[in-house]
Formats: structure tokens, sequence, C-alpha cells
């Protein structure tokens, strides 16, 4: 009987590796353009069978709508230009295992109730987009409803600046283990848009200029941001209302403006921010509402505000963080601290460290009666840098009245981390 299940899974694997080999030798390349086979991408699509390459040679603007409904590789050389006229979504993607590389996908349409793409993924997986210049398009690429697939390495910008009609860069709903790496983005209303996206990994991206956030999730658990670049965004980052996400090694700074945060963080649960820099943001760091959050080892440098932990934020652990030339580095609108905040390097700190362990002996208080007066009240900003701001803090250091009392370091680092 054994033998009888071996030599059947030893047929089965001979069938499955034998159909592949025949779908590899079958695939053909197509090639497009002046002198070739077909001028018309579109054509080609059509024409082509699942696994075949669609080669297509640049300079030429290819003024078509483009669907790809087969597993195919559509790629460009010398960045070929599909056009859109500004109608409709430029490239949709309606089958699984399909790749897009090397083009110009610009101009889709514009409408203030439909979203057009330059590139629309609905309802497949495992499809990647990679090495694309995305121009003029209200949103550049949308997913939606997929799985497994890849964004990596493309250029994308809009020139639209109409806010009901501006999109985002990257936008991802109901979606799960996409992964969006190594992406130049910027101008666009948000840089990266996850929503209801789980499992996935945005890593190395530069996202500058956009009109509100370079990064937003909302409702998107157990993802992992790394080695990010976010930098002059109306708003900075934020994430929304999710659990189990992984921030490490990102730099945010200046985000700046009356409502910038290099991070927001609104409603987040059992995550880690780690290895981040937060510098030149009106707020480096904003926790509202945060709870069972780990920050730990990240510089938080020459913001207006380092970090503002406010609401209901409750159990998170600041700690090994280097708190450096911010004008306040931490301040709070309620009077008990339920967090931990212990172990970080103040460079505002004026202690001692008698017994050489590291440490400093006395306790440190990083909130400032001015700062709090400010956090109540932001007229009081007028005052800053005053004799009345010199004197408020200076009796709060003899007399301790308005500040928690609780919300200490008291185990303030001698030196700061290498982060």
């Amino acid at each position: 009987m054994g033998k009888i299940k071996d030599t059947a899974r030893r047929t089965l694997t001979f069938s499955v590796c034998l159909a592949l080999s025949v779908s590899s030798l079958s695939a053909r390349t197509i090639e497009v353009g002046k002198g070739k086979a077909f001028v018309s991408i579109s054509k080609a699509l059509r024409t082509a069978k699942p696994h075949d390459v669609i080669l297509v040679y640049g300079n030429k603007v290819y003024k078509e709508h483009l669907l790809i409904d087969k597993p195919v590789l559509l790629r460009g050389t010398g960045h070929p230009v599909v056009d859109g006229g500004q109608r409709g979504n430029v490239v949709s993607i309606k089958a699984d295992n399909a790749v897009v590389e090397g083009f110009q996908i610009q101009n889709s349409g514009r409408s203030s109730q439909i979203d057009y793409s330059g590139l629309h993924a609905e309802n497949v997986q495992n499809v990647t987009v990679r090495n694309c210049v995305f121009r003029a398009n209200q949103f550049s690429v949308m997913f939606q409803n997929c799985r497994h697939c890849t964004v990596a390495g493309n250029d994308i910008s809009s020139n639209i600046t109409l806010n009901p009609i501006m999109g985002n860069a990257v936008h991802c709903w109901k979606c799960d283990h996409m992964h969006i790496t190594g992406n130049k983005i910027g101008y666009n209303r948000d840089g990266i848009y996850l929503e209801f996206v789980n499992s996935s990994h945005i890593d190395r991206n530069t996202v500058n200029g956009c009109e509100r956030y370079g990064l937003h999730f909302m409702f998107s658990h157990f993802n992992v941001y790394s080695s990010n670049h976010f930098s002059h965004n109306q708003a900075g980052v934020a994430v929304m209302f999710a659990h189990n996400v992984t921030m490490l090694n990102n730099i945010f700074e200046f985000n700046r403006g009356t409502s910038s945060y290099g991070l927001l963080i609104k409603e987040l649960q059992y995550s880690t921010i780690k290895g981040n820099r937060f510098r030149n943001n009106t707020v480096g760091l904003l926790v509202d509402g945060g709870s069972d959050l780990l920050v730990h080892h990240n510089e938080i440098k020459a913001n207006g505000w380092g970090m503002r932990l406010i609401s209901a934020s409750t159990n998170d652990t600041i700690t090994c963080n280097n708190f450096l030339g911010n004008t306040f580095d931490m301040t709070t609108n309620v009077s008990y601290n339920r967090n931990t905040v212990n172990g970080n390097y103040w460079d505002k700190y004026e202690g001692y460290d008698l017994d050489k362990n590291g440490y400093g002996d006395v306790p440190f208080h990083p909130l400032s009666l001015f700062s709090m007066l400010a956090e109540q009240n932001e007229n009081v900003l007028f005052f800053f840098h005053s004799f009345l701001m010199n004197l408020l803090d200076a009796t709060e250091k003899v007399l301790p009245s308005v500040t928690p009392d609780n919300y200490v370091d008291e185990y303030p680092h001698m030196k700061s981390y290498k982060i």
C-alpha cells in the first residue's frame, strides 16, 4: 500500500513539473513598437497567451487604456508612455500573477465622485508593479481587495492641486500581505494610504511634499514599516485605530504647521516604535489614546514639542530615547501619568551621577509649568522666551505645584544612546 502511495505521489509531482515546463516553453515574447509585430499595446495584450512577455519599446506615447486580464509580463524598455487622456483608469489589472514594469503611466481620469487611477488592480493576487513612473494621475496606484502584491521602485508624483480630485500615490483598501518598497513619492494627497490592510511591509520609501500625510494607516493591523523617509508633508504620518504595528528605523522630519506631526498615533495598541528619528517637526510624536506601546531607542530632536502624550494613553513604556534640543521635551493634558517614562536621555537634565552607574541620582521632571499652561491655552506661547516664562519655570522647580508629580523619569540616562 505504501509503495502505491509513493508511486502516485511521484506521478503527480512529475505531471506538475511537466505542465510547468510546457507552460514555460510555450511562453512567447511579443514586441510592440515601430517596425515590430504590433504598434498597439492593447492589441498585443489581446493576442497574448498566459505567461507571455510583452516587450514595449520607448520613444513613443501610447494613447491607450490597457486591460490586463491574463498572467503576463508587460515590460517597457526606455519608459514608453501610456497616456489615458484624462479618462478612466489608464491600466486595469484583472488577472493574478501579472507584472507591469518600466512604463510612464499618466493622465488618468479626474472626478470628485469616482476614484480614477493610473494603475488599478482589483480582486487579484501576486501582482507586481515596479520601476514605473506615474505622473498627473488622480490616484497613481490603487489596489482593492488584493493579496500578496508588490509595488517597488516606482517614481510617483502628481500635478493635480484641486483638493476634491487630488488622490493618493499608493492606495490600498481591504488588502493583505502587500509589499510597498523603494518608491519615491511626492506631491499627492497622501503618499501611502492603507485602510483595512493587514500583514504588510512598507519599507525604504521616500515620501515628501504631500498635501496631507506621507503615510496614513487606518484599521490596519500586524504591519511593519521600516527605513522610510518622510519629510515636508503637511501633516506628517498618521497611524490610527490599529494594533500590532511595528515602526523601525524611519525618519520623520520637517513636517511643520499648526497641525503637523512627525508621527500622529490615534487609538493604537500593542505596537513598537524603535530606532526612529523625529527631527525638526512641529510635534515629533503625538500619542492620543495609545495603549501598551513600547517607544524606545528613538532620537527626538529639534522639534517644537518632542512628545505629546495625551488623552487616554495608558500602559505605554517610553524608555532609552534621546530628547535633544526640543523647545518642550514632553507635555500632556492629563493630571495623572498612567505610563512609564524611565531611562531616557534628556539634554536639559542638570543632575549628577555620584555612583557612576550611568543614570542620574536625581529624577528628571520632563514637564515644565509653561508647557502645561501652553497645552491648556495656546495663546500662552506669545510669552515664550519671556521673563514671565523663565520665572514660572524657575518657581516650579522650587515649589512643584501644577505639573503632575508622578510624571517623572526616575533614572535619567547620563549619556545619549546610539540610535
